[in-house]
């Protein structure tokens, strides 16, 4: 235990003398007794709670007769974890832990590439999971005091070690205003820097490689933690003045999602700018009112992927439906697991005016069964053809590709065949990987499909120019998905597209060429969402979201590109995205996750408003069974919030 000085005192720590030896904090179980003695308050972002199926790695094991913390590291050396306590905002103090680093040599992960050395320390100051100082043992060879920023890996200051073999070692960090004073008295270190990039921030520790950890205390005087807390106290004051004109959230409407059939998709399929319901059944695809009357339903063998058009003619919009399915092999995803491959076997497209199948077609494109995991559609239609935004692309998820695709086949309206094209190079991800855009003003789309665009008639207009470093980049290989289109409102600059690609991050592009503009380095870049946040910058905004290693982190982009802000309000979500709410303009950014941080952010960044109901009903942890989304009702000018929880999906508007 570290020595106290004169009124010091413990504000969090982790004290494992309580512990019960085996597992800890497994993000996919309820806490153990364990678990609650020993750590609460304290966050894993790296592998948070309810997060995909993602391993703890951490266990109480036995070293030396001491109860210690142990990071079980894969063979690979890639596994890297943290905790921090997740409630403070520590600007001066001290962090103290006994750590073991038992690695020399650690591996990249979708976090980090490019490493080959382990790093066990102390973190402090944390903004994001890719924002902090660290103070640590890296390759058993050097103590270092680091400040990251993305890729960036600062050392303000180092020391050669030689670390004893079976050794613990007691690293602190004093804070004091600018200035940073790093020691491990067994090794002789005594490091300082002055350095003011991120002012205060969450503390604890983070390792990459296999090591133990027996302590974490960390310690502020009364005027130390007075001077947080009346920080904090402004803070909590500037959400109640920003959000003062917002309107609270209240429940306007819930919706049996057993009784309705299934899950429903709000659009304004029927009828332009009213919107309804579609539900898709296992014998069906149902269209109702917001009130629940029914307005149409087809029989259909298994429907799914439904996509309406993005043009809107005679028959409203049309919806496009894959159904039907071919049973395969039982397969491994990329996290472990299980799943049963379900190939559709049919496509189908239905007037969403009426619900009457327009045009049906068995789907005998030739597929790699062996290796697909289901089909998808592109997201919205084009035009390809000069008759409107109606034609369609059919694309794939593979199950050797972690989520994405290298085939390609475009139809028309009656499911006419138009071309088809397969991809040497980066492949595309996910959904919104695939999109269209009048790139060159010609009076018909083209599609970016990941980092290749291509023209109406199926050619290859260009090929993104740093595609060979996408491939080469570890967990990055293919574009999770894209935004392209008008979105700076510059002629100068316009069209442009982002692409998302991965443990690359979000490269910028001028998308008449393919010529990269920027390639911000923020993390495992894996959505993107477009808005208006911003009404003192031109054109929309754009959001990108991280995951693996990353979870929960948004940047938002002006829309040629530049990086105005990242934040991480907290460790799980990924699907924040902008909303209207009410006559509040411009848009909010909704950070909806299954846990109880639901808010807005506005385009500053900073938190405006705490949805206090939408918090108690989802509680304080995420659970299993959760879904939000915005939602539009009828003619409502207003976004809503769909919180779906178990089985009942509550629909919150502005009261």
């Amino acid at each position: 235990m570290p020595h106290l000085t004169e009124r010091e005192q413990i504000i969090a720590a982790i004290d494992l003398t309580a512990a019960t030896l085996g597992p800890v904090l497994d993000p996919q179980s309820e806490p153990t007794d364990t678990d609650r003695r020993c750590f609460t308050g304290w966050a894993t972002p790296l592998a948070p709670w309810g997060g995909w199926r993602l391993p703890s790695c951490f266990s109480v094991e036995k070293d030396d007769g001491r109860q210690v913390l142990a990071l079980l590291s894969d063979p690979h050396g890639t596994i890297e974890r943290a905790l921090v306590a997740d409630a403070l905002d520590l600007r001066d103090g001290r962090i103290v832990a006994e750590v073991r680093p038992l690695a020399a040599h650690a591996n990249n992960n979708a976090d980090r590439h490019g490493v080959g050395e382990a790093l066990a320390g102390v973190v402090f100051r944390w903004q994001t999971s890719r924002s902090y100082y660290q103070f640590a043992i890296e390759g058993r060879r050097r103590a270092v005091l680091l400040r990251r920023r993305d890729d960036e890996w600062l050392p303000l200051a180092e020391q050669p070690v030689e670390v004893p073999e079976g050794a613990y070692l007691t690293l602190e960090v004093q804070l004091d205003g600018d200035g940073i004073r790093a020691t491990c008295e067994q090794l002789g270190v005594d490091l300082f820097a002055t350095d003011t990039t991120f002012h205060s921030g969450k503390a604890g520790i983070r390792l990459h490689g296999a090591a133990n950890v027996a302590s974490v205390r960390i310690l502020q005087t009364p005027a130390q933690k007075d001077r947080d807390d009346a920080r904090a106290l402004v803070r909590q004051n500037s959400i109640r003045r920003l959000g003062a004109d917002i309107p609270d959230p209240v429940l306007i409407r819930t919706y049996d999602l057993d009784a309705l059939g299934g899950s429903p998709t709000f659009c304004d399929f029927a009828e332009e700018g009213r919107f309804d319901l579609l539900v898709p059944t296992p014998t069906g695809l149902r269209a109702l009112t917001p009130e629940g009357q029914v307005l149409w339903e087809t029989p259909i063998d298994r429907p799914s992927m439904v996509e309406p058009s993005t043009g809107v003619c005679d028959e409203g919009r049309l919806l496009y439906v894959l159904a039907g399915e071919r049973r395969g092999e039982e397969a491994v995803n990329v996290v472990g697991g299980a799943y049963r491959m379900a190939v559709q076997d049919e496509m189908l497209v239905l007037s969403g005016r009426t619900g009457q199948v327009l045009a049906r077609k068995r789907i005998d494109v030739p597929i790699d069964e062996a290796m697909l995991r289901h089909l998808d559609w592109s997201d919205g239609t084009g035009n390809l053809r000069g008759g409107g935004a109606f034609d369609i692309v059919l694309r794939e998820w593979r199950k050797d590709r972690g989520g994405g695709g290298i085939h390609l086949w475009a139809f028309d309206r009656e499911l006419n065949l138009l071309w088809d094209h397969t991809i040497d190079t980066a492949w595309y991800g996910h959904h919104y990987a695939v999109a269209f855009a009048d790139v060159n003003r010609d009076g018909r789309d083209e599609l970016l499909a990941g980092g290749i665009l291509l023209d109406a008639s199926g050619q290859v207009l260009w090929t993104h120019d740093l595609a060979e470093e996408e491939l080469a980049i570890p967990h990055a290989q293919h574009y999770d998905a894209v935004a392209v289109g008008d979105l700076a409102d510059d002629d100068a600059s316009d069209p442009v597209a982002f692409l998302l690609g991965g443990s690359s991050g979000c490269y910028v592009v001028d998308a008449r060429t393919g010529r990269t503009r920027a390639a911000h380095r923020i993390g495992h870049a894996q959505g993107r969402f477009v808005g208006k946040l911003r009404d003192d910058i031109p054109g929309r905004q754009v959001v990108a979201a991280t995951r693996w290693g990353n979870m929960g982190t948004l940047t938002l982009f002006t829309g040629r590109g530049e990086r105005l802000w990242t934040i991480q309000p907290d460790y799980v979500g990924q699907g924040s995205c902008p909303v209207t709410w009410g006559s509040v303009r411009p848009q909010l950014l909704w950070t909806n996750t299954s846990v109880g941080v639901q808010g807005f952010h506005d385009g500053y960044g900073r938190r405006v408003k705490e949805l206090t109901i939408l918090q108690e009903l989802c509680g304080s942890r995420p659970r299993r069974g959760i879904g939000s989304r915005p939602v539009r009702l009828g003619r409502a000018e207003t976004d809503y919030l769909g919180l779906a929880l178990e089985r009942t999906l509550h629909v919150f508007g502005p009261a």
